[in-house]
């Protein structure tokens, strides 16, 4: 985890009289954005298990994160279809009533923190459920991931000036000087969505399956086994 602070030497320049603080929380609306809107922060998280009659599961984010997006989910090794409430009612409109319980095949979710399994479960399975997430800094927090602070160091400097420039009435306040860090920010998260691009079409689902089998990984030619 890199902390903001340690982009501040290369912004004060550019902003005398600036707070500390004031330029460390523009710092983090730039990383906050640039996670948003590139997606450059990827992460699989920890596997859930599904419980039987229970369709409501945490997105359990690392400290100081939250979930932006979900990319994909899958069940028991099979990828299920991401849906909205509205269209959940439509395909299936008594889902959560007893005697509709089965293999889930959609999921919706539901917040940051939630998301919902439809079917609701049928069975208890241990770690059934393997996600993997867009990920983004809360606003407390006071730092972000290594790699996203390192790989995109410039872009996030330019938004925390094209943010500061632009603030009314400081010793600092310049327009024009906003005008091109803005400029230059939309150019590097151009860079940083296609960098993420191509990361999410390389990455491989990990499956577990029990038994003997081992563990398997899914990839674009197949099944590889790994011990």
């Amino acid at each position: 985890m890199a902390a903001y602070e340690s982009l501040l030497s290369e912004i004060i320049p550019m902003v005398p009289s600036c707070t500390d603080t004031l330029i460390e929380q523009n710092i983090r609306a730039a990383v906050i954005e640039l996670c948003e809107k590139s997606k450059v922060y990827q992460a699989e998280l920890d596997p859930i298990t599904t419980v039987k009659n229970l369709y409501e599961y945490d997105l359990e984010a690392p400290s100081g994160t939250a979930v932006h997006e979900i990319i994909w989910v899958t069940y028991n090794g099979v990828d299920l279809e991401a849906s909205t409430t509205a269209l959940i009612e439509q395909r299936k409109p008594k889902w959560r009533l007893e005697g509709y319980q089965g293999t889930p095949e959609y999921f919706v979710k539901q917040s940051s923190s939630l998301f919902h399994l439809v079917p609701v479960p049928s069975a208890t399975e241990v770690d059934s459920i393997l996600l993997r997430v867009v990920l983004k800094p809360t606003y407390r927090s006071s730092g972000c991931d290594d790699d996203v602070m390192n790989d995109y160091r410039d872009t996030i400097v330019n938004g925390a000036l094209y943010r500061l420039l632009r603030i009314p009435g400081r010793e600092w306040t310049d327009y024009p000087g906003a005008q091109v860090y803005g400029s230059l920010f939309l150019e590097g998260l151009a860079v940083a969505e296609g960098r993420a691009l191509q990361k999410e079409t390389r990455v491989a689902r990990k499956v577990r399956y029990g038994g003997a089998g081992g563990i398997y990984r899914i990839t674009d030619t197949g099944y590889s086994k790994r011990r």
